[in-house]
């Protein structure tokens, strides 16, 4: 009896010892998978011909440049002053923003305000590119596979470039007038918005079904900021700015372009 139930204990233990390694097998087996996972996720999206995240050496370099300079943009203005302003300064704000908006009713009408090398005219004339791009990739069905591709690279090289003269030249002399601040910050952001919807547009064969839905809203966020920027920011820049601050910014818009490319 006492043998049979030493015998009971030991396959018990057998069985017990089994399972636990097992269980061991099974956990490092789950590790390893979840390494795996993570090591892939890390790795960049790869090219293939189908027209998934295909980026030219320009495009990379134009986008670095704008990268830097959103967070040369960030710390200052994490730096700046941020305390709570006085009634006082507020109201002045109010005036200003107020004044800015006559002077730029009345400036819009004078003759030297629509200068073909001022700051302004140009970057209107990006504006209207980019409008005619984007009815062109809204136009395209999923058959149209190379013209899908060869329309997004177009425009993200020189959507890249066009926020790029803004970020560096534009919005940082717009920046420190308080009439205009507010706008300046809005355009930072709807530039990022507009960054990661091109991004996950090349992600994307351009035979895929969301390609086109993806584009359309890409189409309708730019379209909003090219208005948002049209109607209330340049105006306010031509109301701040002289005839001859906008024709100083332009050339260093045409210079930046000539740099770029």
């Amino acid at each position: 009896m006492a043998k049979r139930a030493s015998v009971g204990r030991r396959e018990r233990t057998k069985e017990t010892a089994k399972r636990s390694a097992t269980t061991r097998s099974k956990r490092t087996r789950s590790a390893r998978g979840k390494a795996s996972s993570k090591a892939s996720s890390r790795r960049p999206a790869a090219t293939s011909k189908g027209g998934v995240r295909k980026r030219t050496s320009t495009q990379s370099a134009t986008a670095r440049k704008k990268t830097a300079a959103r967070a040369t943009a960030a710390r200052k203005i994490r730096t700046e002053n941020v305390a709570e302003p006085s009634r006082l300064a507020s109201a002045a704000t109010v005036v200003g923003g107020a004044v800015a908006g006559a002077v730029a009713a009345v400036t819009k009408r004078l003759p030297w305000t629509k200068s073909d090398d001022d700051a302004i005219a140009l970057l209107e004339r990006d504006h209207r590119r980019f409008e005619d791009l984007l009815k062109q990739g809204e136009e395209t069905t999923e058959r149209a596979v190379k013209g899908r591709t060869e329309l997004l690279k177009t425009l993200t090289t020189e959507l890249n470039l066009h926020e790029l003269v803004e970020e560096k030249i534009l919005y940082p002399a717009l920046k420190s007038h308080p009439e205009a601040r507010d706008i300046v910050l809005e355009g930072y952001q709807e530039h990022h918005v507009a960054d990661v919807l091109t991004g996950e547009l090349h992600d994307l064969p351009p035979s895929d079904e969301q390609w086109g839905a993806k584009f359309k809203v890409l189409k309708e966020s730019l379209e909003h900021h090219i208005k948002e920027e049209e109607n209330d920011m340049f105006r306010r820049a031509r109301g701040i700015f002289s005839r001859d601050d906008l024709r100083r910014l332009g050339a260093e818009i045409a210079r930046m372009k000539a740099e770029s490319t």
